[in-house]
């Protein structure tokens, strides 16, 4: 039997063509994996658990371009046919479970490879097709961080810790920029829809000026940060004003009744801190990184993520988070693993804080999980008139 008869042999147990939807499939992986991987840092501390994950860059990782990627894929991929979004899934799997037995292996490089090409393959041209720059610089953005992902593999496995550790450290802005944008193309017209219910106006949506610098000083940073680590520490507190007075400029205390809209801001306000304390860092000679840099990977990353979930979820099913108290609760919980995470390195109680920060993340994420699995077994509900009242995100 040749290749393409054991190929369509094989595609006989894979899904057919019947449309599914990313989000469903991806982010219930990621919540899974989320709930797991953190406790799972935890034992392999105490060689419990996976050696991947006992060193901060093998953790990071994971993090960064292990579960990122699946709540990208999520967000971005859309509906598509069952089968394809098999394949696309089961690289995402294969690549975190050969990551954390044998995290430099080739066959790690080769399932971690397979996945974000197949997701550039499958993004890059829709995004290309927009008409203004800012959208397209989504472009290199996510070609940027697929590339990553296959060279940081690469540095571990000729054993170049440095470079490896370094390209960690550093793509965190690149995920931040990320957030920025889908984080504000999400609250900008949620939080005119809101405006426009109380009949009132929000004249500040997406503001283009601001979004265009902070896709300029956060490249300028990445790229500047390894011959001017003073200048790229000094942007990245720009970048991080920037999006604070964005934040603040959507005015979000008028939207109390909407604790799903607070809660988003809560996370964009967690990048806003996150990119200041990242570039104070720099500055300082890189000392308190491993610190602050979880304003970002858990306090924005993982508000954000866990918020983008139940809302993406709710509103397939036509619910709206309006005042889902679920959400307080998740955020919560994300919060307290945020703070906790940070405080650690700076007590002398570092392993129980370092408990109830997984706890809390893995809390956050179980809360997600529900409302995806719910979403999953309750049927689409008609739309009523209170509910189209609302502004769904984009």
């Amino acid at each position: 039997m040749n290749t393409e008869q054991s190929a369509k042999g094989f595609s006989r147990y894979l899904p057919g063509e019947t449309k599914a939807y990313a989000h469903q499939w991806f982010f219930t992986a990621a919540c899974i994996y989320a709930i797991l991987v953190i406790p799972l840092a935890m034992l392999a501390r105490h060689g419990l658990g996976p050696a991947a994950l006992a060193l901060p860059a093998g953790h990071a990782f994971e993090m960064l371009f292990g579960l990122a990627p699946a709540l990208i894929a999520g967000y971005l991929l859309g509906p598509m046919p069952a089968r394809r979004l098999a394949w696309f899934l089961g690289c995402w799997l294969l690549a975190r479970i050969t990551g954390l037995t044998a995290p430099f292996a080739w066959f790690t490089l080769a399932f971690n490879a397979l996945f974000v090409i197949l997701l550039a393959r499958q993004l890059l041209p829709r995004l290309w097709a927009a008409k203004k720059w800012r959208n397209r610089s989504l472009v290199p953005l996510l070609g940027l961080i697929c590339m990553t992902t296959i060279a940081v593999i690469l540095a571990g496995r000729f054993d170049a810790y440095l470079l490896h550790r370094y390209l960690v450290d550093e793509s965190v802005q690149l995920f931040a920029l990320l957030m920025l944008f889908i984080g504000g193309r999400m609250l900008a017209p949620a939080a005119a829809g809101e405006f426009y219910r109380q009949g009132r106006e929000l004249e500040a949506r997406v503001q283009p000026n601001i979004e265009g610098s902070l896709i300029i000083t956060i490249t300028a940073a990445y790229l500047l940060a390894p011959i001017a680590v003073p200048l790229s520490g000094t942007l990245l507190i720009l970048s991080g004003i920037l999006a604070g007075i964005r934040l603040l400029r959507w005015q979000l205390w008028h939207c109390l009744a909407r604790p799903d809209l607070i809660c988003l801001g809560l996370g964009y306000g967690w990048l806003a801190l996150g990119l200041i304390l990242l570039g104070w860092a720099k500055l300082n000679g890189g000392s308190h990184f491993s610190t602050v840099v979880h304003a970002i990977t858990v306090g924005a990353l993982g508000t954000l993520a866990t918020n983008v979930i139940v809302r993406v979820t709710l509103l397939h099913v036509k619910q709206y988070p309006s005042r889902l108290l679920l959400i307080v609760v998740m955020t919560g919980f994300m919060s307290i693993a945020a703070i906790t995470r940070m405080a650690a390195n700076l007590s002398d109680h570092r392993e129980i804080l370092l408990i109830v920060a997984a706890s809390g993340w893995s809390l956050a994420f179980l809360f997600a999980l529900f409302i995806v699995l719910k979403g999953l077994i309750e049927p689409r509900a008609k739309r009523t008139s209170t509910q189209s009242s609302q502004t769904p995100a984009v």
